[in-house]
């Protein structure tokens, strides 16, 4: 018998000998005194440790932040550009569809033999598009570092866009867009931020007809235009040496030239005033799908970190007040809660709800009691205390991904945030006073510019709606319809 396997026999004789031995009335005093009905006391607040980072601007206009981690001998390359959705113009979709064709093709490798060398090495790559970015990030070992690079420029550089995988990307998407309309958080969503957004910007979604005028031109030009050093930043993250990997950097993209940034076309916001509610009519509902929504903050506000701690009071998580009170309370649904987005240029405060048809009514207007209550009431420390560690403790859990760490320094750049924002982001949400979230409250919680938006059944809860608030119908296709 060997060592390792001796210590483990040991250790389970001394569990077993545990269990069935000993003093049982002082066992029993033990667990006697445990009292199981009351919350454990929350632990001490966690530090911040973002990690330090080192910034490079090279010739050409690329900002390089350079994060070193020898934890793990792996490396993360996350190229973002300050563009996306807002500059698709008369083609909702189109950013998503630049992003989306960017491994499908590159020059001199076609899209299986890209993705056989990125799997050969072991490595994950992987790009997407937001309203204000688009990003592709490239993650293996560190010993590939050289090999990862040369994919990133291939992909980033080199695409070719051809006609044949945009064809089976347009024909998935369209797929994916008439299996929507029978998918209620999809459609709730949509008409959610148009309401919120308007028709443009971010309010804007996909149709069958914007992506069926979708051409390779289209995805060409949007990179031609937007695709600039001096509109990316590039973070690296993980185990390799800073001097010589930025120098290896600046030379592979040492051809790439800068160019003239495209200008993102005026953006404008509906005025959103009083009570609306607007239902998307499914006559095979079952049950109604929720959300009451007002317009918010850009992500630059340096209020934001703070409202988020009162956001998780609200409705974050089993312990938000959401959640009490329409499923512990109520018993209306399995879930609810609130959150608030918030993109460069403007946000949203977004409660939600699943709740079945006989409810619906009552549903909503203990969403707004809430939204009320804790604007008008102050909230207790003990309960402030408990999501001020929740969210703290989230963040600094976030921090064991590169991918995050990458993610979060390039915000600071595309949100125009302050440089040590990410350094005193917990010092930010735990310095909450219960005065000090009432304020916000009071500032940035508007239960009276709201929008209610429903996927339902208006045979069965129209009537109800109608009695309190005044309704406007959409079929699924969110075209105005009579009821």
């Amino acid at each position: 018998m060997n060592l390792k396997h001796a210590k483990t026999l040991s250790l389970l004789a001394f569990f077993i000998s545990g269990c069935g031995s000993g003093d049982q009335s002082t066992q029993s005093d033990e667990f006697t005194a445990l009292d199981r009905s009351t919350r454990p006391a929350p632990g001490p607040a966690p530090q911040s440790s973002f990690p330090e980072y080192e910034t490079t601007q090279t010739e050409q206009g690329l900002t390089i932040y350079s994060i070193e981690s020898d934890r793990q001998p792996v490396i993360t390359y996350r190229l973002l550009f300050r563009t996306g959705g807002l500059f698709d113009g008369e083609k909702p979709g189109l950013a998503e569809f630049v992003a989306s064709m960017l491994d499908k093709g590159v020059e001199g490798k076609s899209a299986y033999e890209l993705a056989s060398e990125i799997d050969f090495i072991g490595a994950s790559l992987s790009a997407s598009a937001t309203s204000d970015f688009i990003a592709i990030s490239v993650s293996g070992l560190s010993r590939y570092n050289s090999q990862l690079l040369d994919i990133l420029k291939s992909v980033v550089m080199e695409p070719v866009f051809p006609q044949e995988e945009l064809e089976k990307l347009r024909q998935r998407t369209i797929s994916n867009l008439i299996s929507e309309k029978s998918e209620p958080d999809a459609l709730v969503d949509k008409l959610r931020r148009k309401l919120v957004y308007g028709d443009g910007a971010y309010g804007a979604y996909k149709t069958e007809e914007s992506v069926a005028a979708i051409g390779r031109n289209d995805l060409i030009a949007f990179h031609r235009e937007h695709f600039l050093p001096n509109n990316a930043s590039l973070a690296i993250v993980g185990d390799f040496d800073g001097k010589e990997e930025i120098d290896r950097v600046s030379g592979l993209f040492g051809d790439w030239n800068r160019g003239e940034l495209p200008e993102i076309a005026e953006l404008s916001f509906p005025k959103v005033d009083g009570e609306t509610v607007h239902l998307i009519d499914r006559e095979d509902s079952v049950q109604s799908t929720l959300r009451v929504a007002q317009q918010s903050i850009p992500r630059s506000n340096p209020d934001t970190p703070e409202l988020k701690v009162v956001m998780s009071v609200l409705g974050g998580g089993m312990s938000g007040r959401m959640f009490r009170n329409l499923r512990e309370d109520k018993g209306y649904t399995y879930g609810a809660g609130s959150y608030s987005a918030n993109a460069a240029n403007f946000g949203a405060i977004v409660s939600y709800a699943d709740v079945r048809n006989e409810v619906t009514t009552d549903a909503i207007k203990e969403i707004f009691h809430e939204l009320g209550r804790i604007r008008d009431e102050p909230i207790p420390e003990s309960e402030l205390e408990i999501h001020k560690k929740y969210r703290s403790g989230s963040y600094m859990l976030s921090l064991e991904r590169p991918l995050t760490i990458a993610a979060l320094v390039q915000e600071i750049d595309v949100y125009d945030l302050d440089p040590d924002y990410y350094r005193t982001y917990v010092t930010q949400m735990m310095s909450v006073t219960p005065e000090r979230a009432e304020a916000l409250a009071r500032k940035y919680i508007r239960p009276e510019s709201s929008v209610v938006v429903i996927v339902g059944k208006w045979s069965e809860i129209g009537n109800a709606l109608k009695e309190a608030w005044p309704v406007t119908v959409y079929d699924e296709d969110l075209k105005v319809k009579q009821p």
